[in-house]
């Protein structure tokens, strides 16, 4: 399977962060960023993509940078931070 580049995984985190936003809007339920939050986390840390700018660096020091931020999204975003609609 063909691997998503850096520009389309970031279209689709906006997708998702739009998604989210609308849908906690409609429904009144402050979890559901949360959820949008863990969903774009997850997608990073399973497809761990970077700029074509940084692709000069190591490529196993970038995927596991990438990795340590998609998790501190997850954990901090997902889990700390609490929404209020």
């Amino acid at each position: 399977m063909k691997r998503l580049s850096f520009k389309s995984q970031c279209y689709i985190s906006l997708a998702i962060v739009a998604c989210g936003f609308v849908s906690a809007q409609i429904f009144k339920m402050g979890i559901l960023h949360n959820i949008m939050w863990i969903i774009i986390g997850l997608l990073f840390f399973v497809n761990p993509v970077w700029p074509k700018s940084a692709d000069w660096r190591s490529h196993d020091e970038l995927t596991k940078g990438i990795r340590i931020g998609s998790v501190l999204v997850i954990i901090v975003f997902g889990f700390l931070i609490r929404y209020g609609v």
